[in-house]
């Protein structure tokens, strides 16, 4: 390793935000000649004829302003992860950034969005121009950010979320189980302008854990003192309505939560899905992990503005354990294709890869172990739902069950390492240090997918952009015309 290599690998190590640790990022792949593997376009690992042609279409019909062709080609052709340049294979070679060509296409189809959104056309008018922004976000899709349980381990979110804030990345979808509940909830009660100061470790309220009396334990069958949670979320999320958390923020929180008991099925709140009720009562029952804490009953706005029981008879527990990652019902409900995740749950975080595109031995054989303990654990859970006579002990099973089964990644999977420091800190109340370790990890963790988050985002915040100063100008026109006096025809009366 020569001096250049040392010092860049150096800076990296103690970059104190993503711009210095970008700058280093950058020279350290300069130094292992990568800045021409971006530059030659060709490999098998994308369809870079496609992406060239495409790229020269666009740019030619901009430059010439026809806008016609430029319209209908948009219309048809913007697809996310056209010619797979989305593959994560093409973001494991540099540190920065990926082809040249797949960061030209991008930028020109941003230009040619922008060209349409703030220029004036005779032929394209503002109604014609918003039609074209909705229908294309439509047909193309948008991205969102799940953070999954994982106690403490959590705190990882809070660097993740305060990564992207800074490079204007974060989603307006959010979801959030367990701990991640917390952390969206937190995002998604405040204005935009309010999130910088949420993301100052000494701002927020960390002290989520006290365990109950011995005789309180037997009593309620928990270990945890549920008011101490309680108090934690109070600290720290506004008791607002998903409504009115939505009207605030600009963004959608989901919360997911379990059912404790029998004949019902995980649920995903949000304001389409239950507009009325209360976040801080969801986010308790999304962090009530079975055995630690008590299940919660939900609380909702009812029609005289009171606040009022929801389905009285039904308590809710942590929503990791059905639905840690829900991204099925964000596709239907928001249209999502594209899921950014951070993944803290102690459990899974040991069999998931750091870069999707790892091989070798190591990481095969990782593959291996828990596609073998899955299945394994399933078979047992299985024998174990048949012949054991206690329904509460087949309702344990159902959990694990259920744990097991689900997928547990995203497209883009942000993950912190495995150490015994993090596992000694899981249902700790950390140290002011150990907040800022944990923060600082998902920051320097999120760093390395920047780029490729800014690639899979780039073209749908445009278009969400564009709708949202179109919508201005179409609302402000129709208001205009709406003041103009109206013609009167007035009859001739006969002499």
């Amino acid at each position: 390793m020569n001096r250049r290599e040392r010092e860049a690998r150096l800076a990296m190590r103690h970059a104190h935000d993503y711009a210095g640790w970008r700058e280093a990022a950058a020279a350290f792949d300069s130094l292992h000649g990568l800045d021409e593997w971006k530059r030659e376009d060709a490999t098998d690992d994308y369809d870079w004829k496609l992406i060239r042609a495409r790229l020269r279409e666009i740019r030619s019909m901009r430059e010439a302003g026809q806008i016609g062709k430029l319209v209908h080609h948009l219309r048809q052709g913007l697809h996310w992860n056209l010619g797979n340049f989305s593959n994560p294979i093409l973001y494991s070679h540099a540190l920065v950034g990926t082809k040249q060509l797949v960061e030209d296409y991008i930028g020109e189809v941003v230009a040619a969005l922008n060209f349409l959104c703030e220029g004036t056309f005779e032929d394209f008018d503002d109604v014609a121009r918003l039609r074209f922004f909705k229908e294309t976000l439509a047909s193309f899709g948008r991205s969102a950010l799940m953070l999954s349980g994982g106690a403490t381990l959590g705190l990882f979110h809070v660097g993740v979320v305060k990564a992207l804030v800074r490079e204007d990345l974060l989603p307006d979808v959010i979801s959030g189980s367990s701990a991640g509940s917390v952390v969206a909830a937190t995002v998604g009660t405040r204005a935009p302008d309010e999130l910088e100061s949420l993301l100052d470790p000494q701002s927020s309220y960390y002290h989520f854990w006290k365990p109950l009396a011995l005789k309180d334990m037997w009593r309620k069958g928990v270990l945890m003192d549920q008011k101490q949670i309680r108090r934690g979320i109070a600290s720290n999320i506004l008791d607002l309505t998903f409504e009115e958390a939505y009207r605030r923020s600009g963004r959608i929180i989901n919360i997911t939560v379990s059912p404790a008991g029998n004949n019902q099925t995980p649920r995903l709140l949000n304001y389409l899905t239950s507009p009325y009720l209360y976040v801080r009562e969801a986010v308790l029952a999304s962090s009530a992990v079975p055995f630690l804490f008590e299940p919660v009953l939900l609380m909702t706005r009812d029609d005289n503005g009171k606040r009022v029981p929801y389905m009285p008879s039904l308590r809710w527990t942590d929503g990791s354990l059905k639905s840690d990652l829900p991204g099925l019902r964000l596709r239907r409900l928001h249209n999502i294709n594209h899921f950014v995740v951070s993944q803290t749950n102690p459990h899974v975080i040991p069999f998931l890869k750091q870069r999707p595109e790892e091989q070798g031995l190591v990481s095969n054989l990782r593959d291996y172990v828990y596609s073998s303990l899955r299945g394994s654990a399933q078979y047992a859970i299985g024998l174990g739902r048949l012949s054991l006579p206690s329904e509460r002990v087949r309702r344990y099973l159902d959990n694990a069950s259920s744990i097991i089964d689900q997928d547990y990644r995203g497209n883009i999977t942000i993950l912190p390492k495995v150490t015994v420091w993090r596992y000694a800190h899981v249902t700790a109340n950390p140290k002011l240090e150990a907040v800022e370790r944990f923060i600082q990890e998902g920051e320097r963790a999120t760093w390395k997918r920047i780029e490729m988050v800014r690639n899979q985002m780039l073209i749908s915040q445009t278009l969400a952009r564009c709708i949202q100063r179109l919508e201005g100008s179409v609302v402000v026109e129709s208001r205009g015309r709406s003041k103009r006096p109206k013609l009167e025809v007035v009859r001739r009366r006969d002499p």
